[in-house]
């Protein structure tokens, strides 16, 4: 009896856990020696036995496991009611980006390896164990899939499993390699690997999926906006503050993007913050916060006087000064969905392909600019200069004007994307 579930085909949106199978027989041949099989004598899970020459013989399905399967680990069944549903968990050491080595246990996707330090945080019963991996596994996966098939390019690998991104979870108590030791979650910029901290796995991603109306945490599909950074020379350049809009604006896009485009089951908090995110071009364009009152939020006032002035590329994504209360990660994420609103999905299955086919280094914010003026005007097929310049105020070279002109004719009207 060979237990297979979950396989699916290459470059398919119906991506799903690949549980390893057992087979049965072959573990009773491997134990008694030829003309053993396996045999049902009860309508449950644990009613195989081994027969051979009469005799009901014993099995050891952790001893089938290990024996079958790379990391094989232990032998599970996802309902007891049901014969057929043994499986293989896998376990196997994970070197952490702390360089600390943890053994984990592995839950195969299409694209990504889920890696935990246990199998009961995320689950109360043994049914609900592969229900919850199978729902976050396939959401990670989907996650991949759109970044994949919107970038044209895949991470290089580095920390995976058989060729799997690793997306792991660390032992409680255990911090990731980025930055500050609190960090919820790190993944490696251009290539594979992400790390969780425990407590948001936990409490977050766990507890999402585990709710009444099950939902997917939002932090590992920005985390595999890390994984397809593949930007820096277009659009990073050397300055910190607009680099931060750049790079981890698309991360904050992406995120929201992938979970849209597959219809993932998100939050009302995921949902509230997905159209807060989208109507922020709108606060940018038009402050409506108080003028008098220097250093309110919205508001841009000369220092020592309460005249005001407009919000612009300059005094917002230049010198990483948010808006509404958010950050320039997100109004850079907000200018490229108002692209997406008026362009549809076919602006953005093309736009990262378009900055990507941009050569040279940008050494300066406004090269940078340049390249996203002309990216996304290549993506959408028409001349945006007028949108970038008159409508949302960004600096537009009278280089980037001239070639925007002869690729793609006049500027168009600013009107659908104000």
């Amino acid at each position: 009896m060979a237990l297979v579930w979950g396989a699916v085909a290459p470059g398919s949106a119906q991506a799903a856990l690949q549980l390893p199978g057992l087979d049965l027989t072959a573990h009773c041949v491997q134990r008694y020696g030829s003309g053993a099989f396996a045999t049902l004598t009860a309508n449950n899970a644990y009613g195989w036995s081994c027969y051979k020459n009469g005799q009901y013989l014993g099995m050891d399905l952790n001893q089938a496991c290990q024996t079958q399967h790379t990391n094989g680990f232990q032998a599970a069944y996802r309902n007891f009611n049901d014969a057929y549903s043994w499986y293989c968990q896998l376990r196997a050491n994970y070197t952490s980006q702390q360089g600390l080595t943890h053994s984990l246990y592995v839950w195969k996707g299409q694209y990504v390896a889920l890696r935990t330090p246990d199998i009961t945080t995320c689950a109360s019963s043994t049914k609900e164990i592969t229900a919850q991996m199978a729902l976050l596994v396939d959401g990670f996966d989907r996650g991949y899939t759109f970044y994949k098939d919107v970038t044209g390019a895949q991470p290089s690998l580095f920390r995976n499993y058989y060729g799997l991104n690793s997306m792991a979870v660390l032992p409680s108590g255990y911090a990731t390699g980025c930055g500050s030791s609190t960090d919820p979650a790190c993944g490696e910029r251009g290539r594979t690997g992400i790390e969780f901290r425990y407590n948001l796995y936990q409490t977050d991603i766990c507890a999402e999926a585990l709710a009444t109306v099950a939902t997917l945490n939002n932090t590992g599909f920005y985390e595999l906006g890390r994984n397809f950074w593949f930007y820096e020379n277009q659009l990073a350049s050397t300055n910190g503050n607009y680099a931060h809009a750049m790079v981890t604006g698309y991360a904050v896009l992406m995120r929201f993007l992938s979970m849209d485009y597959y219809a993932l089951p998100v939050s009302t908090g995921h949902a509230s913050l997905y159209n807060n995110v989208k109507s922020l071009v709108n606060t940018y364009r038009i402050a409506t916060a108080p003028c008098t009152t220097p250093g309110v939020s919205g508001t841009r006032v000369s220092p020592g006087s309460t005249t005001c002035y407009q919000h612009d590329w300059a005094n917002t994504l230049l010198v990483k000064q948010g808006v509404g209360g958010l950050d320039t990660t997100d109004l850079f994420a907000s200018f490229v969905l108002r692209l997406k609103h008026v362009h549809g999905w076919p602006f953005i299955f093309q736009l990262w392909r378009k900055v990507g086919a941009i050569s040279g280094t940008a050494t300066s914010p406004y090269t940078s600019a340049d390249n996203f003026v002309l990216a996304a005007s290549r993506a959408a097929n028409v001349n945006l200069a007028d949108v970038f310049e008159t409508a949302w105020r960004w600096p537009v070279s009278m280089s980037v004007r001239n070639t925007l002109q002869s690729e793609l004719g006049n500027p168009v009207s600013t009107t659908p994307y104000l």
